[in-house]
């Protein structure tokens, strides 16, 4: 709180707010050593005993202006804001210049009471009478553009309704800081504790819990503590699911945090944890609350670390060239002097969600919503609205893939302290929606497991936009954002790549994800393989420019091999006639043919060949049947 010790100290020498030592507001000897016995209880944390002495002072001296101002701050301290406005005001009407920042702290009051109209009414008061360079001024600013903005929420509110996870997953301790998997069936959980041994009331303890679900429309299992030798007598949480829930970021705290990672092995336990480097984890300074992008490329966190805009600010950090690295703060827009924590980057890639109480908002920490324009550029943050935000503490923000389900902390119910909660996003506060695909790469041949590389590249501008590791069981899981086509590509040394196409402009949704095994074919003559993102117009010969990005990437593969040959081959479906429908695959395997030559590679490299619909890859009885068979394909004639 801002009154802090500084109105204890105030309190106790009797100082003004400019600095100048001054006699109580009153000379009542036993009103004054009433009230510093009431200062002794409340250093000692007496609450109770200290409340009940300042209501003997007030009843014995009406006109001690100190009593009131320490009552309020009792009284802030429990949180029990109502209370703590009424004395701050009667402070005030008693004498207005005695502690002149009681009319800032009354129009914070007002806010945290959600007397919003009067609350804008003190701020305005007190920002004309104090000096722009004044400590306070940002603060009673945002105090009243966030009673302006309250006001306006509140007659405004989001059709949504949260409702508390059940009981498998909250307890009658805090629960905060969602993590969900791409697939919606893990859901990890930062837990509060009571520490065992230890009977201090603040002697608690923060832990990791997950909990499972067979499907995304099933019930939550019973969370479960992850156990060691992730687990430890020190702080744990904030956690950050990888996509595909096999890798945990998380922060560990034992002084200032750190972010370590631990990874799922196929027996089902944790891996023995891992701190990022110190480019990540300064020395000194706390770095937690990590986020994980769905390609496992990016990592965003909270960190106070020098360099930024005060207090707790975001930061970004990239994972090039088997390291990580470049570290930078998000910026200005996202960032302020007050905090930002629990940053969520969607499964898009793109839609970042996190809390603050440096932005407009309704209450402590309220939750906002921007998206990437570049690498450290974000469109101004929305505040998500009411009642998603309270003038509780709303924070810790994660959504489902399909950009659906929203799951995040909130103690909105005062018996129950922080659990989390769940509703539905309404669609102007949703991300891009994203299907994912799980899949396993294997050797085409013997069917055997291979880890590979894999890449998600955008059709219309060449953006590599995920790139994930299949694991060595040739497990991976790939997230695909919609409203874009795809050519998806998996590759491994001492194999062909592999492609697939995804068209999530007018074919595929995000409804069901999508699964698949994927063959790669070891590098030898004779193969031939299809070219899934070579592209025509019905009844055209002419490349679309989607298909360079899949021939681009059969130019370095030749570039790399001068003995390598190939024979580019054109097939269509049965519909239409014969004849033209022969001319046309010619055509069309010519026009790939001379795309590669227009690329470096020779001509007598390449040969062409079309077949038209005599050698159909699938029955030509269905559309889908006839799509497939409309096909290039490319034959390795010599490697």
């Amino acid at each position: 709180m801002l009154l802090g010790l500084f109105l204890l100290l105030f309190a106790l020498r009797g100082t003004s707010a400019w600095g100048q030592v001054r006699k109580y507001s009153v000379s009542d000897k036993k009103a004054i050593a009433l009230y510093e016995t009431a200062i002794s209880e409340y250093h000692y944390e007496y609450y109770a005993q200290a409340l009940n002495t300042l209501d003997k002072v007030k009843r014995r001296n009406a006109q001690f202006v100190e009593a009131y101002l320490l009552t309020a701050q009792i009284y802030e301290h429990l949180q029990q804001f109502e209370d703590a406005l009424q004395e701050n005001l009667q402070a005030l009407a008693l004498d207005s210049t005695f502690y002149p920042r009681a009319q800032f702290d009354a129009a914070r009051l007002a806010f945290y009471s959600q007397h919003y109209p009067e609350g804008e009414v003190l701020a305005e008061r007190y920002l004309l009478k104090i000096d722009k360079k004044d400590k306070t001024y940002r603060n009673a600013e945002l105090i009243r553009e966030s009673c302006r903005f309250a006001m306006w929420a509140v007659r405004h509110p989001v059709s949504i309704e949260p409702k508390p996870l059940p009981s498998t997953v909250n307890t009658r301790y805090d629960e905060y800081f969602p993590s969900i998997s791409a697939d919606e069936q893990t859901l990890s959980v930062t837990r509060l504790l009571p520490v065992i041994g230890r009977s201090h009331r603040e002697a608690m303890q923060e832990d990791l819990y997950l909990a499972k679900r067979p499907s995304r429309d099933s019930g939550w299992h019973e969370a479960h503590d992850l156990g060691e030798p992730v687990s430890t007598p020190y702080n744990e949480g904030s956690q950050s699911l990888s996509a595909d829930g096999r890798r945990m970021y998380y922060s560990f705290c034992n002084g200032p945090c750190k972010i370590y990672y631990a990874d799922l092995g196929d027996d089902g336990k944790w891996s023995k944890p891992k701190a990022l480097p110190a480019v990540i984890n300064v020395p000194y300074v706390s770095t937690k609350q990590p986020s994980i992008s769905p390609d496992g490329q990016t990592l965003y966190f909270t960190s106070n670390r020098p360099g930024g805009f005060g207090g707790y600010d975001l930061w970004v950090a990239h994972y090039r060239n088997g390291a990580w690295g470049d570290v930078k703060n998000l910026g200005a827009t996202i960032n302020t002097s007050g905090e930002e924590q629990s940053p969520f980057i969607h499964f898009d890639n793109k839609t970042l969600y996190f809390s603050s109480n440096g932005h407009p908002g309704l209450g402590d920490l309220d939750v906002y919503k921007a998206q990437r324009t570049a690498d450290t550029l974000w469109t101004t943050p929305q505040n998500l609205g009411y009642p998603i935000n309270t003038p509780a503490t709303d924070m810790g923000l994660v959504i489902s893939a399909s950009g659906r389900n929203a799951y995040y902390a909130s103690s909105r119910n005062e018996r129950q302290g922080m659990d989390i909660y769940t509703f539905e996003m309404p669609d102007s506060l949703r991300p891009n929606p994203v299907s994912y695909l799980l899949g396993q790469v294997q050797d085409a041949t013997t069917g055997a497991p291979l880890a590979a590389h894999c890449q998600l590249v955008d059709l219309g501008t060449g953006e590599v936009v995920m790139e994930v590791e299949a694991d060595p069981m040739g497990r991976f899981l790939v997230c695909l954002p919609m409203g874009r086509q795809y050519a998806f590509f998996a590759s491994r040394e001492g194999y062909f790549d592999n492609s697939l196409h995804f068209d999530f402009v007018g074919l595929h949704s995000a409804s069901e994800p999508y699964r698949q095994t994927i063959g790669l074919v070891p590098m030898k003559t004779g193969v031939t393989l299809t070219l899934r993102n070579v592209f025509f117009d019905t009844g055209s010969d002419v490349l679309k420019p989607e298909s360079f990005t899949e021939l681009d990437r059969w130019c370095r593969v030749m570039s790399d091999r001068p003995g390598m040959r190939i024979q580019i081959e054109g097939h269509t479906d049965n519909q239409g006639d014969t004849a033209y429908n022969q001319q046309l695959s010619q055509r069309r395997a010519a026009s790939v043919a001379a795309y590669l030559e227009s690329q470096g590679i020779t001509q007598d490299r390449i040969l062409k060949k079309g077949f038209g619909a005599t050698k159909p890859a699938e029955s030509n009885a269905t559309p889908e049947g006839r799509a497939a068979n409309r096909r290039t394909e490319c034959r390795i004639l010599a490697l």
